[in-house]
């Protein structure tokens, strides 16, 4: 979505493979549909979807091992180059610094990603299973909260764009080079090219999340905010799956690249 705010050609590739993948696969899982029986809980196990004691207790855990791993990053002690510095450490030096002024911007930005999802209820699967299954307009109970969600996203990163050097739609002298904390002389966005390559491993990936949010109804960052909150198909299914997922993914790409070198 924020690759389509400045127009990103994989970006909108991306974007329509996985909507349409999405909406096949929650549509497929509607009440009138052959593979709801095996794709969706029933009323008698929503009270197994709830934390339990031991669910809420390893989330905090999780949770309190990831802030704690952050926690030293925030305390360390950045060098200070001396007036005989050689350019080269100097530049080492800068770099470093850049790095770690990154940490405060993206804990903010994270924490208001995170209360987003809340406020908006993005972290409820019904509310994707509610926009993603088109069957819904016909038992009236369609809900496209989901697109209102999105299309605020697109439109805050499309007016952030419009500061930043390069992705500029339209005209503005004031276009930042680099991050405003950040030192000029190393400092730079991490955008990449919107007219990059559109190819198979590009709408093959993203069809692949679409079926997987459609049956799911979840994405990594409301599955965060899910495992942290103690719900235990999160926790002990939906996270393990993604992991071996990634696995199974670099493992094909570690083929595909020494394929390619032969």
């Amino acid at each position: 979505i924020c690759g389509m705010a400045r127009f990103s050609k994989r970006s909108f590739a991306a974007v329509a493979a996985f909507m349409t993948t999405g909406i096949f696969s929650a549509s497929g899982c509607s009440p009138s549909c052959p593979g709801y029986k095996f794709l969706r809980s029933g009323v008698d196990a929503i009270q197994d979807a709830y934390p339990t004691d031991t669910t809420t207790f390893v989330g905090s855990m999780i949770t309190a091992v990831a802030v704690g791993t952050a926690i030293p990053a925030f305390l360390r002690q950045l060098p200070k180059p001396e007036e005989n510095t050689e350019e080269n450490k100097r530049t080492e030096i800068d770099e470093t610094t850049n790095d770690y002024r990154k940490l405060i911007p993206s804990a903010l930005s994270a924490a208001m990603f995170a209360c987003g999802l809340a406020i908006s209820r993005m972290t409820k699967s019904s509310k994707i299973y509610g926009f993603l299954d088109l069957q819904g307009m016909g038992r009236g109970t369609y809900d496209p909260t989901l697109i209102t969600v999105m299309g605020g996203g697109f439109l805050v990163s499309m007016v952030g764009y419009q500061f930043v050097k390069g992705h500029n739609i339209m005209k503005n002298s004031k276009a930042l080079t680099c991050p405003v904390a950040q030192k000029k002389s190393c400092g730079q966005f991490n955008v990449p090219p919107s007219s990059g390559k559109i190819d198979t491993n590009l709408i093959a990936g993203a069809a692949l999340f679409g079926f997987g949010w459609g049956f799911g109804g979840l994405c990594p960052g409301p599955a965060l905010f899910l495992a942290g909150a103690g719900f235990p198909h999160v926790l002990y299914r939906w996270w393990p799956s993604f992991f071996v997922g990634t696995i199974l993914a670099q493992k094909y790409k570690d083929l595909q690249a020494l394929s390619d070198k032969k």
